[in-house]
């Protein structure tokens, strides 16, 4: 056993858990959840649109999953569904005008609690964090990829 190799994991796991739990709580209090506030964000700097694919993409999340983030969102009249212009077959997900709307109202609440989270740390200590989270990252990229089962 590597006991220094386990606390990382643990760390990191506990650390995960706070972040989401505090961002959870903010973002309810708008009607959202961590997943639809970041679809939103995604899509306010697209402003011609977005296809689901590219969302669940850069969410992290299964296609199947991103279709109950949007279905939620635009229940609440947040974004809208289109079709690609190049086609016609594929959707295309854009943000309504109340979407900006709510994200410019939370948005700066948003990286003021940001700013407190990481506030414990100085600039280069966030500097090397960033760079030791990246390679760790990229690590454990490549040891998921290699277990992958064939087709």
């Amino acid at each position: 056993m590597d006991r220094g190799a386990t606390e990382v994991l643990i760390n990191l796991i506990r650390t995960d858990s706070l972040v989401t739990t505090a961002l959870s709580r903010r973002f309810r209090r708008y009607g959202l959840s961590l997943s639809g506030f970041n679809a939103l964000v995604i899509l306010r700097q697209a402003p011609e649109g977005v296809n689901p694919h590219e969302i669940a993409d850069r969410l992290l999340v299964t296609r199947a999953a991103v279709t109950a983030i949007l279905d939620a969102l635009e229940v609440k009249g947040l974004i809208r569904r289109g079709k690609s212009g190049v086609d016609g077959r594929r959707a295309l997900i854009a943000i309504t005008p109340a979407g900006r709307r709510l994200l410019d109202s939370l948005l700066p609440e948003h990286f003021t609690a940001e700013r407190a989270m990481a506030s414990v740390l100085g600039v280069d200590e966030k500097e090397q964090l960033i760079s030791l989270l990246g390679r760790l990252q990229l690590h454990i990229a490549s040891q998921v990829e290699e277990m992958a089962i064939p087709d």
